[in-house]
C-alpha cells in the first residue's frame, strides 16, 4: 500500500516571524522605531521605580526625561535655526532620550546640569563635526565625553540593570533588525561579554554570576542596540563594520587611563569611529536632475548627472539628501540603490505611492536641473569576483535596480534574473538595461514581456525554476526586494538547489 505524498504547500505562502517582523516594521521609520522603544524602555524605568525595582526615585526620572526631551528638542532647533538648517525634530527628542539613559536620573541640579549638558553637546556636534554629510562622532557619545572632560560629572549608564534587560534587549533587536545592523552588534558583545565573565572570574566570582553580572549590569547590550547601530557613523562596507564593532569590543576591556580618565564604552565608540570615518565615500557629490520618465505600474526613471564620478561598485547604494518644505517624520535623506553602472551618470528608479513620503513627493516634483545631495555609498551585495561566474538575480519589482547597475557593468557575465511582477506592470522600462540577460517573469498572465522574456508562471515555485535553470545548483544567488519576497526567494531556491543567496532587503518597499 502507498501513501500519498501530502500536498505541497503554496510556494508564495506568507513566512514565519522574521519577514514578517520586517514588513510590520518596514512600515515605520527608523527614527520613529527608535523613538518608540526608548520610550518604552522610559516607561518601564518608571513601573520599576515606582515598584522599588529601581535605585532612582520617580521624581527623578520623571525630572531627568523632563530636561533630556526639552534640551534634546530645544538645542536642536535652536542649532538648526543658528546653521539655518531645517531640523528633524526626532532626532534631538532621540538624541535626549539616549542621553537620559546615560547620566544619572536624580532631581539634583549638578545630576540635571550634567545631564542637559551632554545633550546639548551631542545636538551640537550634529551641526560642528560634520564632513561630506556624514557625522564624524557618534553624537551621544560625543556629548558624554565633552560632560567627562569637564571634571563635572560622568556617564554611568544606569539603564544596564537586571530589571531593564528584557526591554533593551527586545527593543534593541527590533532596532538592530530594522537597520540591518547585526554586524555592528554582534561581534562586540561577543568580545566585550565573555571578556567581562573573564575579568570577573579573576576576582574569585562565581560563573554564573560572572555571566549575569556581564550581561545584565554592564550597558553592552544598550551600547550595541542603540548606539553602534547609528548608520551615520557607520563604514559602508560589512568587513568594516565587523572591524569597526570588535574594536569597540576590545577597547572596553581595556584597562587603559589618561590621567583621572579611563577607558568608559562612550570614550571606546569615539575612538572607533575616529577609525570608521577613514572608510567609506571621501567627499560629498552633487547630482543634477537631467531627464525623468514615468513608466507604467507608477515607476518613475529618473536620470541624474554627478558633479564627479560617484565611487560605488554595482549593487552597492547611496544615501541621498533633499532638504525640502513640510518634511514628516522619515526625514530628508534616503537610500538607492542606482540602476546604473558607475559613472557620472546615477539612474534611480522609484514606484510612485498614494501615501507617499514627504521625501519622495519632493523627489517627484524635482524639476530637471533640480539637484539632490549624495553621500553615503554602502553595502555589500556585489557581483563574485570571478568575472566568469555564472548568477541568478531574483528581484521583486523595483528591487530590480541593483541587478540592471551589475547588467551594465558586467555584460558579458551569464546571468539569470527572475522578476517578480503583478498586474499593471510594464516592464519595458528595463529592456535595453537587460539586453544579454535571461529573463524569467514570475506574475499574472496579463503583464506584457518584451520579446524573448520567457513567464514562469503567477508564483515562484521550487520545481518550475530548476526545470527552467537546469544549472540553477551551480550559479551564485542573489536576491532583492521587499523582506517577504527575499524570504519567498531564499526558501525557493534552497528548495531547487542553491542552498545559500546573498539578500537586499527593501525595507519600507
Amino acid at each position: 500500500m502507498t501513501t500519498a505524498a501530502p500536498p505541497r504547500p503554496r510556494a508564495e505562502r506568507p513566512l514565519a516571524p522574521g519577514p514578517l517582523l520586517d514588513g510590520v516594521v518596514g512600515r515605520v521609520t527608523m527614527y520613529r522605531l527608535v523613538t518608540l522603544v526608548l520610550l518604552a524602555v522610559a516607561a518601564a524605568a518608571l513601573v520599576a521605580s515606582m515598584l522599588g525595582a529601581l535605585p532612582f526615585p520617580p521624581l527623578g526620572l520623571l525630572a531627568a526625561l523632563a530636561v533630556a526631551v526639552v534640551v534634546g528638542v530645544g538645542s536642536n532647533l535652536l542649532f538648526a535655526a543658528i546653521r539655518r538648517l531645517r531640523p528633524h525634530a526626532e532626532s534631538g527628542l532621540i538624541t535626549g532620550l539616549l542621553g537620559f539613559f546615560l547620566f544619572l536620573p536624580l532631581p539634583t541640579a549638578p545630576a540635571l546640569g550634567a545631564l542637559a549638558l551632554a545633550i546639548a553637546a551631542a545636538n551640537l556636534t550634529k551641526y560642528l563635526l560634520v564632513v561630506r554629510g556624514r557625522h564624524l562622532l557618534n553624537p551621544v557619545a560625543a556629548g558624554a565625553v565633552v560632560v567627562l572632560l569637564t571634571g563635572l560629572s560622568g556617564a554611568t549608564w544606569w539603564v544596564a540593570t537586571p530589571v531593564l534587560l528584557p526591554f533593551v534587549a527586545v527593543g534593541g533587536a527590533l532596532v538592530v533588525r530594522r537597520a540591518g545592523a547585526w554586524d555592528l552588534a554582534v561581534p562586540m558583545l561577543l568580545i566585550a561579554v565573555p571578556g567581562t565573565v573573564l575579568q570577573l572570574l579573576a576576582t574569585d566570582g562565581a560563573p554564573a554570576d560572572a555571566i549575569r553580572t556581564a550581561v545584565a549590569s554592564y550597558p553592552f547590550v544598550f551600547l550595541a542596540s542603540f548606539m553602534l547601530s547609528e548608520p551615520l557613523t557607520a563604514p559602508p562596507r560589512r568587513w568594516q563594520r565587523i572591524l569597526i564593532s570588535a574594536l569597540v569590543g576590545v577597547l572596553v576591556l581595556l584597562p587603559l587611563r589618561v590621567g583621572p580618565i579611563g577607558m568608559t564604552p562612550e570614550i571606546a565608540l569615539v575612538l572607533a569611529n575616529l577609525v570608521a570615518f577613514a572608510f567609506g565615500q571621501r567627499r560629498r557629490v552633487r547630482f543634477v536632475l537631467r531627464q525623468r520618465e514615468a513608466h507604467a505600474g507608477g515607476v518613475d526613471d529618473l536620470r541624474f548627472e554627478s558633479e564627479a564620478p560617484l565611487r560605488i561598485r554595482p549593487g552597492q547604494y547611496v544615501e541621498l539628501s533633499l532638504p525640502h518644505a513640510r518634511q514628516d517624520g522619515r526625514g530628508v535623506r534616503r537610500a538607492f540603490s542606482p540602476a546604473s553602472a558607475p559613472g557620472t551618470e546615477v539612474r534611480i528608479v522609484t514606484r510612485r505611492a498614494e501615501r507617499a513620503s514627504s521625501f519622495k513627493r519632493a523627489l517627484a516634483t524635482l524639476p530637471e536641473g533640480g539637484a539632490v545631495a549624495g553621500s553615503v555609498v554602502a553595502g555589500d551585495f556585489l557581483p563574485p569576483r570571478d568575472p566568469v561566474a555564472p548568477v541568478l538575480w531574483l528581484a521583486s519589482g523595483v528591487g530590480v535596480t541593483p541587478f540592471l547597475a551589475m547588467a551594465e557593468a558586467e555584460p558579458e557575465r551569464d546571468a539569470v534574473l527572475v522578476w517578480r511582477l503583478h498586474a499593471g506592470d510594464d516592464p519595458a522600462w528595463a529592456e535595453d538595461a537587460l539586453r544579454g540577460v535571461r529573463v524569467l517573469v514570475v506574475g499574472p498572465e496579463e503583464v506584457p514581456l518584451p520579446q524573448g522574456w520567457t513567464r514562469l508562471g503567477d508564483r515562484l515555485d521550487g520545481d518550475a525554476l530548476l526545470a527552467a535553470v537546469g544549472d540553477l545548483p551551480g550559479r551564485r544567488g542573489y536576491a532583492a526586494g521587499s523582506p517577504t519576497w527575499v524570504a519567498v526567494a531564499r526558501r525557493v531556491v534552497k528548495q531547487a538547489g542553491l542552498p545559500r543567496i546573498r539578500t537586499d532587503r527593501f525595507l519600507g518597499y
